[in-house]
């Protein structure tokens, strides 16, 4: 889409996002169904920030370096460290590797999506980003018919192809580890604030 921004200062393909996706096409896709409300509302609380929940949960983003974000993607500490110290990826910062790269990191095992950020940024320091955008739109392309598809789509929704292969997986067992991690982090989280008004 033109207005669509698909580089990410941490490495990520936005081209391939559930929420992209969902926002564009309307369908139906793993992980932007796991982001209703509630689990944002929660995952908000974890990091500190008060999110209106008289505000109706929207998909519409386009892509981090846009001006028009889905709310996780609006509060992301990542984005706000590169854009404070202007950098265009992570990689260019010299404290990187830093703490919120290594825990943004860990999240890899229940989002697979994330893997291979760091490899992606040395891919676009290396060939540039129009050479490395030219492969991921190549790559999260069905190989029949070349329809777009997400990180976690496992059919092509034109043709069928089963694209389990070229794409990661979100089972439940996943989505139940990450909202049970939220909830466990949100509860601390309202723990601190407790804390902090009993001694203020």
């Amino acid at each position: 889409m033109k207005n669509c921004n698909y580089d990410s200062y941490c490495g990520i393909y936005c081209g391939a996002c559930d929420i992209m996706m969902a926002g564009r096409t309307g369908g139906k896709y793993r992980l932007a169904s796991f982001w209703n409300g509630k689990n944002i509302r929660r995952y908000q609380k974890t990091i500190g920030i008060e999110y209106d929940s008289k505000q109706p949960v929207t998909f519409k983003c386009d892509g981090c370096k846009s001006g028009t974000l889905f709310a996780n993607c609006a509060s992301c500490q990542i984005r706000k460290c590169a854009i404070d110290r202007k950098v265009d990826y992570c990689l260019d910062c010299i404290l990187y590797p830093c703490t919120l790269i290594d825990g943004f990191n860990k999240v890899g095992s229940l989002l697979p999506h994330i893997r291979n950020n760091q490899d992606n940024m040395e891919r676009i320091k290396e060939s540039g980003i129009k050479k490395w955008l030219s492969e991921q739109e190549e790559r999260w392309r069905c190989p029949d018919c070349k329809t777009e598809f997400s990180w976690y789509t496992n059919k092509c929704k034109k043709c069928g192809k089963n694209l389990t292969e070229s794409s990661y997986k979100f089972s439940f067992l996943q989505a139940l580890i990450l909202k049970l991690g939220i909830f466990i982090a949100s509860r601390k989280a309202e723990q601190r604030q407790i804390r902090n008004k009993g001694l203020s």
